[in-house]
């Protein structure tokens, strides 16, 4: 699909202190190596995986609006359909959509009203279709004259501003709203205290990428630290994390691109890429 990054992921989703605990790796003179292969192995969970694992932007660039034509098959002939008219977000999972800006017939740049959209994000990948009795726009005939501008991935990093405090800051495209639910996690450390991972909060108040926090008893949630290592709001699925930690040992462990052996043959885990296998998706 073609695609442009428009705002890149910050950071990783696994700490250098988490990889190197699991090398058992206890000195310091390889961390930019380690750090490298954290990268690498990050970028083979989500190639196979086509899942944004980090929250980042993307825009899907076409020539046109998808449209129904001769042999598609009904619309809505199943319980769940993807239509011929439908725009298919190549990254998983889906945040939110940003914008749908085309070109028009003068080649002037404009911006669909969401009202005139709908999106399906229980599938994966997301569709995008006109709502109902509406139809897309007429573009320019001209290539990349239609652009799809959305958010993807499960997880930005936040720390906290002012310790003590009830404030986290968030860095990343994508964002919440007052009365969203949210989850936690940490690489490497503790998240601040009191926040506990795998546990639901509120967003009590949001102010640009700054939120305040609401713990299931209805209380506001004042952080007594900053936390330690790595701290995500949302959750990276831990199978990927420890997927990325096994192949991170892997490089670690094979510097060379050929292994020369004198006795013996290399044996793959069968197991290890099976791992992904609950979060790989396919474009139709």
């Amino acid at each position: 699909m073609p695609e442009r990054l428009i705002l890149p992921h910050v950071g990783e989703p696994v700490s250098l202190d988490e990889a190197k605990l699991a090398l058992r790796v206890t000195d310091d003179s390889q961390d930019l190596k380690i750090q490298g292969f954290i990268t690498s192995a990050r970028i083979a969970a989500e190639t196979k995986t086509r899942q944004q694992l980090l929250h980042a932007r993307w825009q899907l660039v076409l020539d046109r609006f998808p449209m129904a034509g001769i042999g598609t098959p009904l619309p809505f002939c199943e319980n769940v359909n993807i239509p011929g008219y439908a725009a298919i977000f190549p990254h998983a999972p889906l945040v939110n959509v940003v914008s749908v800006t085309y070109l028009d017939m003068n080649g002037t740049q404009q911006t669909m009203d969401p009202d005139d959209y709908v999106v399906n994000d229980a599938l994966t990948p997301a569709i995008i279709t006109p709502g109902f009795g509406k139809i897309w726009p007429i573009p320019l005939p001209q290539i990349a004259a239609v652009q799809f501008t959305y958010n993807a991935g499960y997880a930005s990093p936040f720390s906290v501003p002012v310790v003590p405090g009830n404030q986290i800051k968030v860095t990343g495209p994508a964002a919440w709203n007052t009365g969203d639910t949210v989850e936690f996690y940490n690489s490497g450390g503790a998240l601040p205290t009191p926040l506990e991972p795998n546990t639901p909060y509120t967003i009590g108040a949001a102010t640009a990428s700054q939120y305040v926090l609401v713990d299931s008893s209805g209380a506001t949630v004042q952080m007594t630290d900053a936390g330690a290592g790595l701290n995500f709001i949302g959750v990276v699925p831990q199978v990927i994390r420890d997927w990325i930690l096994l192949r991170v040992g892997s490089l670690y462990e094979n510097r060379e691109e050929v292994l020369v052996m004198t006795r013996g043959h290399v044996e793959q885990l069968p197991f290890i890429d099976s791992m992904l296998d609950p979060y790989r998706i396919s474009l139709p």
